[in-house]
């Protein structure tokens, strides 16, 4: 075929730009880096527009590109982890918090990026396992290469010629790599929790809000009623993190006592295909409501299962948050019911944040 207008293949790739996004996520860990990635990548299949021999193969085709830069990227850092998989559980919540690492962390990603996302019926794995933070991790533990094998394989969908175009490999090579990725990763998360489904059922929505209005309310018990006995918390960027429902309530309890009432609003957000939480805090009277965290949450048997609660507030502008929250909209919902009605909403899809 003739080479692609300029025009044509900016078409194309804003076709699939999300769902390249989201491959370039799992491949790295990291939203930070994503968005820039996604950029090269642009930039790339722009130069080598000619190469593309026939418009049917165009989504391989970005993909093998996106996948390159990702391996360049990787070949420059050491890949990223959650808490879990460099330190012990805390033995007594009552120690403070360790302070943040420059380990490089797995990130959430944003709810924005899956619009338009649709699940390929060759995948391996549903769109919410394929972006569930263990399953990212367990990714970062693989070699590129086993990574961006399983990657095309399970969760893009591509046949097992076109996975091996993309990565210039032999089908024995590649095959060979897509059996020891899936091996490590099945080990990896053997015994953990599946990614949770039917978001949209009443259970769920009744414990989210429930959560929700725990944390808004500064209400405790509320709070600890709805750990399941397994819940565990993290903490990145630092190591320190939780296991167990009496650990997690000794470690909760004092935390939610030190606040003083109004000085801390939940938003509900969309992460990784799960619920998600902004968390907003002013430290003295008369200061804004900054944003202090990310939190994402995982239900299992309609109890909060696990909580990963990301102190990055540098993360706003990918979740399009504001880093302030202003006088009106701390008193004009957000502590309210309408804030519980925005998580519902968010999980059903209807919010980009």
């Amino acid at each position: 075929m003739s080479t692609l207008s300029d025009e044509k293949l900016l078409e194309l790739f804003e076709r699939y730009r999300n769902e390249l996004r989201l491959h370039c996520y799992r491949m790295l860990g990291s939203s930070h880096d994503t968005d820039d990635v996604l950029q090269e990548t642009a930039l790339r299949a722009w130069r080598a527009k000619s190469s593309l021999a026939e418009l049917a193969s165009v989504r391989a085709w970005l993909y093998r590109i996106a996948t390159n830069v990702c391996f360049d990227e990787l070949a420059q850092r050491k890949s990223r982890q959650l808490p879990q998989d460099v330190a012990p559980a805390m033995s007594d919540p009552k120690q403070a918090i360790a302070p943040a690492q420059c380990d490089a962390w797995v990130e959430p990603c944003p709810g924005a990026w899956f619009t338009g996302v649709t699940q390929d019926p060759s995948a391996r794995y549903e769109l919410q396992e394929g972006v569930a933070l263990a399953f990212v991790a367990a990714l970062q533990q693989l070699t590129p290469v086993q990574r961006a094998t399983l990657l095309l394989r399970d969760v893009v969908g591509l046949s097992a010629e076109e996975a091996s175009r993309a990565l210039s490999l032999q089908l024995e090579a590649a095959n060979s790599a897509l059996f020891r990725a899936r091996t490590a990763v099945e080990a990896k998360l053997a015994g953990k929790p599946a990614a949770q489904r039917a978001i949209a059922s009443a259970g769920i929505q009744d414990v989210l809000a429930r959560y929700l209005a725990a944390w808004n309310q500064l209400d405790i018990e509320a709070f600890v009623a709805l750990l399941h006995d397994e819940v565990q918390t993290t903490m990145p960027p630092s190591p320190t993190w939780i296991a167990g429902r009496s650990h997690n309530i000794e470690f909760y309890r004092p935390m939610f006592a030190a606040q003083r009432p109004g000085s801390f609003v939940a938003v509900a957000t969309r992460a990784n295909a799960h619920a998600a939480f902004a968390f907003y805090r002013t430290l003295a009277n008369g200061e804004p409501h900054r944003l202090r965290a990310i939190q994402l949450i995982e239900l299992e048997d309609n109890a909060v299962r696990r909580i990963d609660h990301f102190m990055l507030p540098e993360l706003a502008p990918a979740f399009g948050l504001p880093l302030e929250l202003s006088p009106a909209q701390v008193e004009g919902g957000y502590v309210s019911p309408p804030c519980i009605e925005l998580a519902a909403d968010a999980l059903r899809g209807k919010s980009s944040t």
